[in-house]
């Protein structure tokens, strides 16, 4: 995201849905994921199909592990959707938790 007003809008949507982030040298947003203290939830444009309405620009979203050092999940959705974000993430984050669990207690 080399468009300074687009990383504005960015960080009005995820201020818009609660989330509290914190930009990057690289250009993303980066925000603890609320409930999981060691887990960040990350984000930043990923592009827009030329012709489509500004609402159907996509956001790249991903979920990292900070104590294990892994992606937990990694998606895109345009940008109407974003109020699902924390919801999605919690999900995952949780279903992560369960696998590793299992994982590691056969």
């Amino acid at each position: 995201m080399t468009n300074f007003n687009g990383f504005q809008k960015l960080i009005a949507i995820a201020n818009e849905y609660g989330i509290i982030c914190y930009a990057t040298p690289e250009e993303c947003l980066v925000a603890s994921l609320p409930g999981y203290d060691d887990f960040l939830l990350a984000f930043s444009w990923s592009g827009a199909f030329e012709g489509e309405p500004p609402e159907h620009e996509l956001i790249a979203i991903s979920i990292q592990d900070i104590t294990k050092e892994v992606t937990v999940a990694a998606w895109q959705i345009p940008t109407y959707l974003f109020g699902n974000v924390l919801r999605q993430a919690q999900m995952l984050v949780t279903a992560h938790q369960d696998f590793v669990l299992r994982t590691n207690n056969p």
